[in-house]
């Protein structure tokens, strides 16, 4: 607004000191010190912060134009509705007020062709001032709405923190009780047990010449303690060990998300079919390969998103990557893809790379 006062008063200071040295008739010798003068107190309005001495500087202004619209010349009355305009406008934004201010001044013009220009004047003013409090006014509420949207961005970060804390604070947590279970497990039933054939051993070891039969009894005891007690144990590790296939998915999906991280890509990871089928081995294949894919992806694609399939077919095994990047009319198969190829030849799969659409990596084994 203030940037807009200072160019609309720049504009008709001009046009008055045209009018007054070339189209008015006989114009004041001293002239050039009374708009200098004006000059001088609009810079100190400008300059001021305070609200005081700003209104203070702007009522100075405008009895400055209306004594030398008086005893200097009456073309300065063509520069009061831009002083008259700022000065309501700091204390109201009602019309009404702005129109009687702007007007007032007429009524002490006598000639017509100065009287039809400070109506002009008067009116381009309220028009422009009109533009200049809507778009400030616009500017005010999209700089309120970009402070209501970095706020609501530090609470949805500060949330996700606290989500992330929350869940990293669940993950130790279960950990520890998952620790305290096992713990607890082997102590109730393993150590129970090797307690009880220690026992019975160092009993046989007590009879083993008084009572050979005896001690030989306890011994086998001892023996078939232990043996339950080992197999406890190794269907303890076998229930705490997850599943094969959901290793390899979990591991995959891990693996690509954090990929997708690292270079702020849209990823997703689907598996179709029985994924049980997949051996340790081959994932580990597929797990390489896509690793090598998204690599290659994520230096030369230039793509936005990426998506792994895994799927298991009748008698074959497939394992997608696909990109929505540039792609490549020519394929030339360099390092990364031809170790692809040879990993996935020691299963006796293969591997097909097509660049029509974004770029493809398909990896293919049997079971």
């Amino acid at each position: 607004m203030e940037l807009w006062s200072v160019g609309n008063k720049l504009v008709v200071l001009f046009f008055v000191v045209a009018y007054a040295y070339f189209i008015a008739a006989a114009p004041s010798p001293w002239l050039v010190l009374f708009f200098l003068i004006y000059i001088g107190l609009n810079l100190l309005t400008h300059l001021f912060k305070n609200i005081a001495f700003k209104c203070f500087s702007m009522v100075a202004a405008n009895l400055y134009l209306l004594l030398c619209t008086l005893y200097v010349q009456p073309d300065f009355i063509l520069l009061m509705p831009l002083g008259l305009h700022e000065l309501v406008a700091s204390y109201s934004r009602r019309r009404l007020p702005m129109y009687i201010a702007l007007f007032a001044p007429t009524l002490i013009i006598g000639d017509r062709s100065l009287l039809f220009l400070y109506v002009f004047i008067a009116l381009l003013t309220l028009f422009n001032g009109g533009l200049a409090n809507r778009n400030t006014g616009k500017i005010q509420r999209q700089e309120a709405q970009l402070d209501k949207m970095r706020a609501d961005g530090e609470k949805l970060r500060k949330k996700l923190h606290d989500n992330e804390e929350l869940i990293r604070v669940s993950e130790y947590m279960h950990k520890l009780e998952e620790r305290s279970r096992l713990s607890q497990e082997l102590h109730d039933g393993v150590g129970h047990s090797m307690t009880g054939a220690l026992i019975q051993m160092e009993a046989a070891k007590v009879m083993l010449h008084t009572d050979p039969a005896a001690a030989e009894n306890l011994l086998q005891n001892a023996i078939g303690i232990s043996k339950e007690a080992i197999e406890q144990i190794r269907l303890t590790l076998k229930n705490m060990k997850p599943p094969v296939q959901q290793l390899g998915i979990h591991r995959l999906r891990a693996a690509v998300e954090a990929f997708g991280g690292k270079f702020g890509l849209m990823t997703t990871v689907v598996h179709e079919g029985e994924i049980e089928r997949i051996t340790p081995l081959q994932w580990k294949i597929i797990q390489d390969n896509v690793t090598e894919a998204l690599t290659n992806t994520g230096k030369y694609a230039s793509a936005t998103a990426v998506h792994v399939e895994v799927k298991v077919l009748g008698k074959l095994i497939k394992a997608v990557v696909t990109d929505n990047g540039r792609g490549e009319a020519k394929i030339v198969k360099g390092l990364g893809l031809i170790g692809m190829e040879e990993r996935t030849a020691a299963v006796g799969g293969t591997v097909i790379a097509d660049g029509t659409r974004g770029f493809s990596v398909t990896t293919l084994m049997p079971y």
